[in-house]
């Protein structure tokens, strides 16, 4: 895992168009709408529920990827400790209804706010830190989490190893939904979809504005930066919040869907799913981690489909870190300037 963390800087270490004018928001806000609607198709022309299942596991996989994508693209960190806020996020939904006995909506917007808490608390503990120090220093905090919700102490809370389910009153909804429903990968295709389409337009709107050219200077050199006046410490922060407020949805989405979250949600393998994820689609743009998480959960499938689910991972992951280093949305990227050079001629 250390190896893709060195590796991967160089992929986004360029220098990015920033900047907000209304031609170029309405044209997004286009685009994103235009993707929303098609999106909303996908139920209609899935073949089965199999299928269906993956790519709603892929998009709240995705939704994981794109916050450690935001970092990595606009401050050149590589995270491990994501997988906090998207469990912890899981956990405070199913402790809120279990324990409490909320609602589903009040609960899942809990836990949104308790993952991105918990993005607060991490981020004043490691944003000073970068490069290994920052990656070693979420991976431990992460796991630290990990280990106190498998705990015989907190067992009462967090069912240890056993994992908690998301309890719900028969006729309680959320989102206009029944349980039932939301458990139900078609039926509830649209509102993580939605979800998604919107974090991605968030993260695009401040990765273009004034906010995230600050956080592009940063990366490049930050010891300048501080010289020219800007505090550093505040946009790192932010960042970071932001970043585990998405993965905090995906968390969120996760535990309505599954009604059960276990620890494999905080662990470490979760966390290299993610960064794998995003890495395969490519730091280097925000529709990378989104291609990766859906190549990924649909990799990983086939893969453990023939028995060597491992072997093929690590056979797979060679290739794109050698001969695609910008991922697969970097080959499509390559290929675009190509064609625009030759009608340019």
């Amino acid at each position: 895992m250390s190896t893709l963390a060195v590796a991967e800087p160089e992929v986004v270490a360029g220098p990015s168009k920033t900047g907000l004018h209304r031609r170029l928001v309405l044209r997004g806000l286009a685009i994103a709408v235009v993707a929303a609607v098609a999106g909303l198709a996908v139920p209609y022309v899935v073949p089965d529920r199999y299928t269906m299942g993956l790519l709603l596991d892929g998009v709240i996989l995705a939704l994981l990827a794109l916050g450690i994508g935001f970092l990595a693209r606009h401050l050149g960190l590589i995270s491990l400790g994501h997988t906090a806020f998207f469990g912890g996020a899981a956990y405070a939904l199913a402790i809120a209804t279990q324990q409490w006995g909320w609602g589903p909506l009040p609960a899942a917007l809990f836990g949104l706010a308790v993952g991105t808490g918990l993005a607060v608390l991490m981020g004043l503990l490691v944003v000073r830190a970068s490069g290994m120090g920052f990656l070693m220093l979420t991976l431990a905090l992460g796991q630290a989490l990990y280990q106190f919700c498998v705990q015989t102490v907190a067992r009462p809370w967090t069912g240890a190893y056993d994992g908690l389910q998301v309890h719900v009153e028969p006729g309680q909804a959320v989102f206009g939904m029944p349980m039932d429903d939301v458990m139900n990968a078609a039926l509830f295709w649209p509102v993580v979809w939605i979800a998604l389409v919107a974090a991605a337009v968030v993260l695009w709107l401040l990765g273009r504005a004034r906010f995230g050219i600050v956080l592009e200077g940063i990366r490049e050199n930050e010891e300048r930066m501080r010289f020219s006046g800007f505090g550093t410490f505040r946009p790192r922060l932010a960042a970071f919040v932001v970043s585990g407020a998405v993965a905090a949805l995906g968390g969120v989405l996760f535990a309505l869907n599954a009604a059960y979250v276990s620890p494999d949600v905080l662990g470490f393998l979760k966390a290299g799913d993610s960064l794998i994820a995003a890495i395969v689609g490519g730091l280097g743009s925000l529709a990378g981690p989104v291609v990766g998480a859906l190549a990924y959960v649909w990799a990983q499938a086939e893969f453990n489909s023939s028995g060597n689910l491992q072997l093929y991972t690590g056979v797979a992951l060679v290739v794109v870190l050698v001969f695609l280093p910008g991922g697969i949305t970097g080959v499509f990227g390559k290929l675009r300037r190509r064609f625009w050079r030759r009608g340019g001629k």
